[in-house]
């Protein structure tokens, strides 16, 4: 596991973005631009997804989620948290380690995805899959790859809080696809070129970005085999803490269809589809942050604690506001998904929605471990977490059905949220959280809470006058921290 930089390496230079009072500002306006881009991906994957599903019908877009899927599965595999290692490790480390850093960080990711992708060729051809669906998958894979390159050549944009340009280009990505998908229905294409389309897409977003990352990466991928053990060693047990995370957050769900019928299973699965959503939220918002936590981990501790805590009042504010609106609006959500129906989906929909406040809570303190390098702390946390799933799954689901699978997700959150913040006081017990900014949150909850008890209002209405006298409320208390404003108003905020 890495510990602490080389000390024959220079560290980055001290007059750098990450050392100065406008860092915090910037990952603040950053991360909400992220997590807007985010959004306005997901929104054109729904203009994408019934173009797609008419035009191929049942069978093709069957064979089309299927090469998706198994493309999709070589990169969760292939990558093992390389990304974010990156990040951190680019933030901390002096001009001629960063650039090795990047050729190691190339030449490994090329290497992992180029074999990912052989493998899953390999068995669409073992399993039968036909010419169509073997080819895509090859041609599908080739983008991955170049995906995977454009996102290691990425990496000094995220680590120098330069997040506009990371969002434009991943949403760049998105509007090609969509683009070519149009393209491809109104000339009548079959299934291949649509597998084909992500070559193109993947040249084109990496040709924009080479551009911005000329002078502060390296361009050629390399093979030092000192650099790519310690990258590996520093990855394994975080590469098992994603990938044991990724299982948690969907283990409910298939066992739920061995415990229970189709129908209680798509009740949860309605719920389920809006909750997976916003779960990658916390992610862009504090992932925002990792290179100001690893610069501050390595060189002030007292920084770390200020930036920790400020992360997470701000998590905690956006998390309850998610669970108010998705409470309240549960109704209005669920109908709108199921052509008018509502019911038992509406109410798991309600139990689930709490899952938003641990879920931005504990990103904060998972975020602070690995600054920290603790990641064999991380692995403990997500086993632990998919074990209470597991039996909370098994011990509700044959009782209450889809509302016991809720109870048993949101229930296991609160484990993964409670043994992160334990995990990092165990690891820097120093840090200390004030109780002022929660106080002041669940007031504004109860109020903003309030108002769906207010006679003849309609679940949209709920959602949208609550969220507004929930933010009232916080302003009012003075309960929403000062960089958060500062950082909207473009006022730089001095950290300790």
């Amino acid at each position: 596991m890495v510990t602490e930089p080389d000390p024959a390496v220079p560290v980055a230079a001290t007059s750098d973005l990450l050392d100065t009072a406008e860092a915090g500002p910037t990952a603040i306006r950053g991360s909400a631009l992220r997590t807007g881009g985010y959004l306005a991906g997901a929104l054109l994957s729904v203009v994408a997804v019934p173009l797609l599903n008419r035009h191929l019908g049942f069978d093709d877009y069957g064979r089309y989620v299927l090469v998706i899927s198994l493309v999709t599965i070589v990169q969760g595999v292939t990558d093992v948290g390389l990304g974010q290692i990156g990040v951190r490790e680019f933030a901390t480390r002096g001009p001629e380690a960063q650039h090795a850093l990047i050729r190691n960080l190339l030449g490994l990711r090329i290497a992992l995805t180029s074999a990912g992708v052989l493998v899953a060729t390999a068995f669409a051809a073992i399993a039968g899959y036909g010419h169509a669906v073997l080819l895509g998958t090859l041609l599908a894979g080739v983008g991955m790859v170049l995906t995977v390159l454009q996102g290691t050549y990425a990496v000094p944009l995220a680590a120098r809080l330069e997040l506009g340009w990371v969002t434009l280009l991943d949403l760049l990505r998105q509007v090609l696809g969509v683009v070519g998908i149009v393209v491809l229905v109104l000339a009548g294409a079959n299934l291949l070129p649509f597998l084909a389309l992500f070559v193109p897409v993947s040249v084109v977003v990496l040709a924009a970005t080479m551009p911005l990352v000329r002078r502060s990466a390296a361009l050629r991928p390399s093979l030092e085999r000192s650099e790519w053990v310690v990258l590996l060693r520093a990855v394994l047990p975080f590469a098992a803490a994603v990938a044991i995370g990724t299982v948690y957050l969907r283990i409910t769900v298939v066992l739920m269809s061995l415990l229970t019928s189709s129908l209680q299973t798509g009740y949860y699965a309605t719920s389920y589809v809006v909750v997976s959503v916003l779960i990658a939220v916390p992610a862009l918002t504090v992932g925002s942050a990792l290179p100001i936590l690893a610069r501050a981990a390595r060189d002030d501790h007292e920084r770390l604690g200020y930036v920790l805590e400020r992360l997470f009042e701000v998590t905690l504010i956006v998390g309850v506001w998610l669970a108010l609106a998705l409470a309240t609006g549960a109704g209005f959500i669920v109908h709108v998904l199921t052509n008018g129906r509502s019911g038992v989906p509406t109410e798991v929909l309600r139990i689930q929605s709490l899952a938003m406040i641990t879920q931005f809570t504990a990103s904060t303190f998972q975020y602070g471990l690995l600054s920290l390098h603790r990641h064999r702390e991380l692995l403990m946390i997500s086993i632990g977490a998919l074990v209470a799933s597991v039996a909370l799954t098994f011990a509700l689901v044959p009782v209450l059905d889809a509302q016991g699978a809720a109870i048993a997700f949101s229930a296991a959150e609160a484990v993964l949220a409670a043994s992160s913040y334990a995990m990092l006081r165990r690891a820097r017990p120093q840090l200390r959280y004030s109780s002022r900014v929660p106080l002041r949150v669940a007031a504004a909850l109860v109020v903003g809470g309030g108002v769906a008890l207010i006679p003849g209002l309609t679940s949209l209405l709920s959602a949208l006058l609550g969220s507004v006298v929930y933010f009232a409320v916080l302003l009012a208390l003075r309960a929403i921290p000062q960089e958060l404003i500062d950082a909207a108003l473009r006022r730089p905020q001095p950290l300790p």
